[in-house]
């Protein structure tokens, strides 16, 4: 009979299980220790990446801050340049009106020269204008209304009056109205 001692292979056997857990421990401690230091890279990483949008965030912002200035002020532009408009329309429409009466007042002369007439009164109230004058002659008073025509101081139908009259020496004078509206502008 052979006797085998099993107990010192059971002993053998027990050590290089002993000494297999520990390698697997060991393995086990590096894969942790391994998952860890990749953990705390991509951790950093990320951490970098977020910092980098911070900064971003912060240079967006700052444009944005002077972009919303810029625009505020390019509104405060628009505002100031329709004042500005308006008043210069206002100021067209003054100089308009006060143009008028000189540009009538010129017209006017020009239609007089080398004329036997002579003028009492002009009279301008709104667009409605009134000329008083006399002449010794009815075709000189024509004369006057085609010139008036003519240099375009009258657009529009005239009303004309003229009335036979015997002055102090006993000539005939012609006195005469004429009335017109005029239109919105009155060239020289």
């Amino acid at each position: 009979m052979i006797e085998i001692n099993l107990a010192r292979e059971l002993l053998n056997s027990a050590r290089s299980v002993g000494k297999s857990s520990q390698g697997y421990g060991w393995v086990g401690v590096v894969l942790c220790l391994g998952i860890a230091a990749a953990s705390w890279s991509w951790t950093q990483s990320k951490q970098q990446a977020l910092e980098v949008l911070l900064q971003e965030k912060d240079v967006q912002t700052q444009s944005f801050v002077k972009l919303q200035a810029t625009l505020n002020r390019l509104e405060q532009y628009q505002k100031h340049k329709q004042l500005l408009r308006r008043a210069v329309q206002e100021r067209h429409v003054q100089e308009l009106g006060k143009e008028q009466p000189m540009v009538l007042l010129q017209g006017v002369k020009r239609s007089i020269d080398g004329l036997g007439i002579w003028l009492d009164h002009v009279q301008m109230a709104d667009q409605a204008v009134e000329i008083r004058g006399q002449s010794f002659s009815h075709q000189e008073i024509e004369k006057y209304i085609d010139s008036l025509e003519n240099h375009q101081v009258i657009r529009s139908l005239p009303v004309v009056e003229i009335l036979d009259q015997v002055d102090s020496e006993g000539e005939k004078v012609f006195s005469f109205v004429i009335r017109f509206v005029l239109e919105s502008q009155v060239k020289a």
